[in-house]
């Protein structure tokens, strides 16, 4: 009960450009419906390979509903998301991100962003060799942040790539995950899109701190980037509640990204 009234007045202090409403105008049809019937009701075709897609392709990353769909988010630095090969593009959170800010970029690995400068990239990884977000000094001299998009256990590897060790390793407060899965591990292993919000949200927080600004330091600058995110957690608890279904059955969603506590990677 507790968990779940913090979650609805966390839904209700995000500030969208656009209403959820109409989000959810467009398809009414339960989420058990929708993956049951092939071309439910508010899938429309990708304007880049035609497949019906609701909301957005996962495959080309374009919009099939421009109407709903969020303004450019511009963010205060660059957002590069290394996705794992076996991650299913329908369930990446990282990827519905990626529709509504031109900053956000993905890659597949082993394919990894080319040409970031070292002195000013992070990575969000909690290595034994990691820092605090809040310790950095001179925050905003940081131009690019890497995300590892995967399992926990997948991203080991790749953050063990020395492409991926050469940046400075960075960690975030701690923040118990709204993910529908109930992951088996620890609650602070969140949804990668969840890890993004929350970094930038620390991000912009700590270097108005750092620059001497009073609080509150933030004022929803990137609440849309979770916009898809919250509309799915909606749509699947309305399915959990009608089928009395755990979350785990109706939940979507396989990248996790552990941020405060972790072991070291680079063994």
């Amino acid at each position: 009960e507790e968990r779940a009234e913090k979650t609805k007045e966390f839904i209700k202090s995000l500030k969208f450009s656009v209403p959820l409403s109409k989000i959810r105008a467009v398809n009414p049809v339960p989420l058990s419906k929708i993956r049951a019937v092939s071309g439910a009701a508010g899938r429309a075709p990708c304007p880049q390979c035609g497949k019906k897609r609701l909301f957005y392709c996962y495959d080309c990353l374009k919009v099939t509903h421009p109407e709903t769909h969020p303004p450019p988010l511009h963010l205060p630095l660059q957002v590069h998301v290394v996705l794992h090969p076996g991650e299913h593009r329908s369930k990446s959170t990282s990827l519905a991100a990626s529709t509504i800010s031109p900053d956000l970029h993905i890659s597949t690995y082993p394919d990894v962003p080319e040409g970031l400068d070292v002195t000013s990239t992070l990575v969000l990884y909690p290595s034994a060799h990691s820092t605090p977000l809040d310790e950095v000094e001179n925050l905003h001299e940081y131009r690019n942040v890497v995300f590892v998009d995967s399992t926990w256990q997948q991203s080991k590897g790749i953050a063990r790539d020395e492409r991926v060790t050469k940046y400075r390793h960075v960690r975030i407060a701690a923040q118990t995950s709204l993910f529908w899965r109930f992951q088996n591990n620890d609650p602070s292993y969140l949804a990668t899109v969840e890890a993004i919000y929350y970094f930038l949200r620390e991000y912009i927080s700590q270097v108005a701190r750092q620059s001497g600004k009073e609080a509150p330091y933030y004022h929803g600058e990137v609440d849309d980037l979770i916009y898809y995110y919250i509309n799915q957690y909606i749509l699947i608890q309305e399915s959990y509640n009608a089928k009395g279904s755990s979350p785990a059955e109706v939940g979507p969603g396989e990248g996790e990204v552990p941020t405060v506590d972790g072991g070291d990677v680079s063994t």
